[in-house]
């Protein structure tokens, strides 16, 4: 190029840029950042050419066009406001926004918009300085992501703690706290900071940062109410040139799963030695060369009668007996070469006269994967394994004395007689027991037998002029299980012995009177009563005394055969004998119940009545039609239970001879008189035929109850015509 035409365009250029319009002119055109002029109404008037590099759009497609138009819709309105706070405050204001790109894309940026004011003092236009921002952005969510993932918060602050700079938005995440709320709000951050760690850190922790040391230091999270989450604070002062504290950088990190985990450990090995020491089992460790021990509880030293001091250097398979020694290690070798743990029996070369059978648990000890040694749980079975040993040698035995309490107990009901009851006992004592000689004994008053030494046994059965003795004599004491058949066999006799004794009475009486043709009702309500009374009593005794010893057999022959593991034959015995006693449960409950209806009385007549119903429609193929109308007036004890009775009588009828398809009753009360009526569908009988029969029926004890209240029945049946009664009792009984 000339010379001469390259200087005369050097000097052209000095005196343009000469020019401060044309200063900022070439300064505008050639920033990376964007300058955008805009007036009141919020129209660009001018922007730079590096409008296009950031959002694609050229400088004439902007101009004159509402500057928020390329904003994206989520931050339109956040920018205007701000726009409009500059103009009114005439302070600048800096944000950051997106931009929708023309060619669809996002832009994030950031600005200073800034008001530029006349000489009046009034906002003529607003510059605002645009920078893209997007390469930041990225960067700034790629370690939003990173801090997300490890659960941590990076932020930047002053000295003082007074201003964050900088602070990730997982910090939400990890306080509770909005990253917004932080940077404007820094002391916020130390309410949802334990009291205690709170004070640490504005104490301890700040004096190391203003002396400029780097600190590390745990504390606990409360903002989640009944949580404590735990973080560790890491931070580093940065210092300026000069040595001072420029400003200080941190990390949190949530530390909650491993503090949680540190603290679970703790709490188990603390756990684990309660347990070991407190154990009411004995518990002990063994290495694995030698099986020495390497320590044991107290519980082991009571159980082994090995006391711990004498442990050390000392052989495990030296305190077992020298017979069950090949078991033992077989099964210390199984654990160790399968790694699971195995249970034996075995006995103790125990130091003290007697047998020591125990159980043993064998676990293997692990550390690192590897095993390092067998932990023991020792259980004396001493008892247990004897009360085995005796429960089987005696189950046949117990097995003859069950069935010979059921056959005598069956065979009392026959006995009518109080001279036929002293020789039935007698007889089963004899043939059950095997013992030399049994009899009957009568023995006054205040000369009572003293107790022998177990082969001569005085037991009471009743009571007449003066006390009655069964008297035993054996050439050994009984055993314990005979002793108990014994007494329950004499509970079965002394319940009835007293009655039939007075029943006896009672009948000659009565026997006297119907041979005058005379029918007394007060001797029926009598015969009732005592009917009932020997019913409740019997119902009583078979419910607290036969039961209950029944039940006690049954849950310790249920806890015994779970205890432990027995041969399948005896397993199936012992299982079969369980099923007996149930059996045996469930039929005297329902015996009781048949005797002396529970909560007869408490209940009252209609609500028992419905009770017995429901019972009865589940065995009965009949329907069951009751009404009860007007019963305001109380019925006494004597009434509830007749009329009970009757209907027990009438269904049992019904269930066993009228074939009938629905059995309707009702109950009515008046003023005077209760009236009950009984009506089926069934065969119905001719009533002239079987007058004489009627007790063969049960009809003849339904006349003689409703006479001994009192009352009237009437009876109505034919062939095919069903079966009915109707009953009326006065509400007062003279």
């Amino acid at each position: 190029m000339d010379t001469s035409r390259e200087d005369s365009l050097t000097q052209t250029a000095k005196e343009d840029i000469g020019r401060p319009d044309e200063r900022y002119k070439i300064i505008a055109e050639n920033t990376s950042d964007t300058i955008v002029l805009v007036d009141h109404q919020a129209v660009v008037r001018y922007v730079s050419p590096s409008l296009q590099l950031i959002s694609g759009y050229r400088i004439e497609e902007y101009e004159g066009l509402d500057a928020f138009d390329i904003i994206h819709p989520d931050d339109r309105q956040r920018v205007r406001s701000l726009y409009v706070q500059a103009i009114h405050s005439k302070k600048p204001v800096d944000t950051e926004y997106r931009i929708v790109h023309a060619k669809g894309h996002v832009v994030h940026v950031e600005a200073r918009v800034k008001p530029v004011q006349g000489s009046d003092g009034n906002v003529l236009y607003v510059v605002a300085v645009v920078r893209d921002v997007t390469k930041r952005k990225k960067t700034e969510e790629l370690l939003e992501n990173i801090l997300d993932n490890v659960n941590a918060a990076v932020w930047s602050a002053d000295k003082d703690f007074n201003r964050y700079t900088f602070c990730s938005e997982s910090i939400k995440k990890i306080s509770g706290i909005p990253r917004e709320e932080i940077l404007f709000h820094p002391i916020r951050l130390h309410d949802h900071i334990h009291p205690e760690d709170s004070a640490i850190l504005m104490g301890e922790v700040k004096a190391k940062l203003d002396l400029g040391i780097p600190v590390s230091q745990e504390f606990r999270f409360i903002h989640v109410e009944g949580e404590t989450r735990w973080g560790r604070l890491i931070v580093h002062p940065t210092v300026d040139h000069a040595g001072a504290i420029e400003r200080l950088d941190g990390i949190i990190l949530d530390i909650t799963e491993k503090k949680r985990s540190e603290l679970a450990l703790e709490e188990s090995e603390q756990r684990y030695k309660s347990l070991f020491e407190n154990n009411l089992d004995g518990v002990f460790s063994i290495e694995l060369n030698h099986f020495y021990f390497v320590n044991a509880n107290r519980a082991f030293e009571k159980i082994t009668g090995i006391t711990l001091n004498q442990l050390p250097d000392r052989c495990f398979l030296g305190l077992i007996y020298d017979e069950d020694h090949a078991a033992v290690y077989e099964t210390l070798f199984q654990v160790i070469q399968q790694r699971e743990s195995r249970d034996l029996e075995c006995r103790l070369a125990y130091p003290r006269p007697g047998e020591k059978i125990v159980s043993i648990t064998f676990v293997p000890i692990f550390l690192s994967g590897k095993l390092n040694g067998i932990h023991g749980i020792v259980k004396d079975i001493t008892k247990r394994k004897n009360d085995e040993r005796e429960l089987i040698k005696s189950e046949e035995r117990y097995k003859a004395l069950q069935q010979s309490l059921n056959r005598f107990s069956s065979d009392l009901a026959n006995v009518m007689k109080v001279s036929d009851l002293e020789n039935r006992l007698i007889e089963e004592v004899k043939a059950v027991l095997q013992v030399t000689s049994a009899s009957i004994e009568e023995v006054p008053k205040r000369q009572e037998p003293a107790a022998g030494d177990g082969r001569e046994i005085w037991i009471q059965i009743g009571e007449k002029q003066q006390p009655i003795y069964l008297r035993i004599k054996a050439e050994q004491p009984l055993l314990k299980i005979e002793i108990e058949w014994l007494e329950t066999a004499v509970r079965y006799v002394t319940i009835l012995y007293d009655n039939l004794h007075l029943l006896e009475d009672l009948m000659k009486r009565l026997e006297d009177t119907v041979a005058k043709n005379e029918t007394p009702r007060w001797m029926l309500r009598l015969l009732f009563k005592l009917s009932e009374k020997e019913r409740s009593s019997l119902s009583s005794d078979l419910h607290d005394s036969v039961l209950q010893d029944l039940i006690i057999w049954y849950r310790k022959l249920e806890s015994l055969r779970s205890s432990r593991h027995f041969e399948s034959d005896t397993a199936a015995e012992l299982i079969q004998i369980e099923e007996g006693l149930l059996d045996a449960i469930h039929q005297i409950r329902i015996t009781c119940n048949e005797l002396r209806p529970p909560f007869l009385l408490k209940m009252g007549l209609v609500e028992s009545l419905k009770s017995l119903f429901a019972y009865t429609r589940m065995f009965s193929n009949y329907e069951i039609e009751f009404s009860a109308e007007q019963l305001d007036t109380a019925l006494n004890e004597e009434q509830i239970l007749g009329v009970y009775r009757i209907v027990q009588e009438l269904l049992n009828n019904a269930s066993k001879h009228s074939k009938a398809r629905k059995v309707t009753m009702a109950l009515i009360g008046t003023k005077d008189q209760l009236s009950f009526s009984y009506s089926d569908d069934g065969i119905g009988m001719d009533l002239s035929a079987l007058a004489g029969s009627f007790q063969h029926m049960g009809i003849a004890g339904i006349e003689k109850r409703v006479l001994s209240l009192e009352g009237r029945v009437e009876f109505h049946s034919a062939p095919g015509q069903g079966f009915h009664v109707a009953i009326q009792f006065p509400h007062t009984i003279s």
